[in-house]
């Protein structure tokens, strides 16, 4: 009886250290099949087999910052997909924290810190372009705006396609405003050429006008002679146009001079006359 016990005794322990290494096994190998999963960036297959690793081994340390680790790593990957790059600096920090986790995941988590740290400095600088774009506009400096919009199309964009969207619609919006610019000068220029034609067409017409309004000096000998009833034998006539200083026109000063054919001196001075043409009057100078 006691050797039966003792064959019983020593199977049981057999049989409990044939389980201790089959669970070894199961642990060491979803260790290995979450680590591969890394390898490859396949994050859920990953958390899936920390998981099934620490149901081998409940509280495992390992196993357990494998899985926080692969978490986080999860989650800063969909934040960065979704350009949250606020949060996705949050959970790599995480990672890479965690003092008992995959070296390989650090890694990982440091080279997606790197992306993000280049893209916000990227963002920063397109935004300050962007800034010198609106700026432009704003003052209609379209030549300006559209080099600028121009250069901005030239960057890669390929991480900021809403950048790459608004300035492909500024791109649009200034052709447009051009266009109507230079409609609107087109026009201003027509309208000018028309005013500068029309005031030409005025100042030749008043020319011809006062051309045609002239007095020639014989005109203004017979309105003196009408005046004064005289003719003109024996004398000479002198006609200076001169500036009338009431009314800022055009007069006429007269001399009447003695041409020597009746006995006075040649040259002598007869009478002095004005003439007024814009009343039509002749008025004698008094000696």
């Amino acid at each position: 009886m006691k050797k039966l016990s003792l064959v019983v005794l020593s199977f049981l322990l057999l049989l409990a250290g044939c389980g201790q290494a089959d669970t070894e096994d199961a642990y060491n190998a979803a260790i290995q099949k979450g680590l591969d999963a890394i390898a490859s960036e396949n994050y859920a297959k990953a958390e899936a087999a920390f998981e099934l690793a620490l149901e081998d081994k409940k509280a495992d340390e390992k196993a357990e910052a494998y899985l926080v680790q692969t978490k986080a790593m999860q989650a800063a990957t969909d934040a960065y997909v979704n350009k949250d790059y606020k949060k996705t600096k949050e959970e790599v920090a995480d990672v890479i924290q965690e003092k008992k986790g995959s070296d390989a995941l650090v890694q990982k988590a440091t080279i997606l810190q790197t992306k993000v740290n280049t893209l916000e400095k990227q963002q920063q600088t397109l935004q300050t372009k962007w800034a010198a774009i609106e700026k432009a506009l704003k003052a209609k400096d379209y030549d300006t705006a559209s080099k600028q919009v121009t250069a901005l199309l030239q960057a890669d964009l390929a991480d900021f396609p809403a950048m790459k969207k608004q300035a492909e619609e500024a791109k649009t919006k200034i052709a447009a405003e051009k266009q109507a610019l230079a409609k609107q000068q087109e026009e201003a220029q027509v309208a000018k050429e028309k005013q500068e034609a029309e005031a030409q067409a005025k100042e030749s017409a008043s020319i011809e006008q006062d051309s045609g309004n002239t007095l020639s000096d014989a005109d203004i000998v017979a309105k003196v002679e009408a005046y004064n009833g005289e003719s003109g034998n024996g004398v000479t006539y002198s006609v200076e146009a001169v500036l009338d200083e009431l009314t800022g026109g055009t007069s006429y000063e007269i001399w009447v001079r003695s041409d020597g054919s009746d006995g006075f001196r040649p040259g002598a001075a007869l009478a002095h006359y004005y003439y007024y043409p814009e009343i039509d009057k002749v008025e004698a100078v008094s000696s």
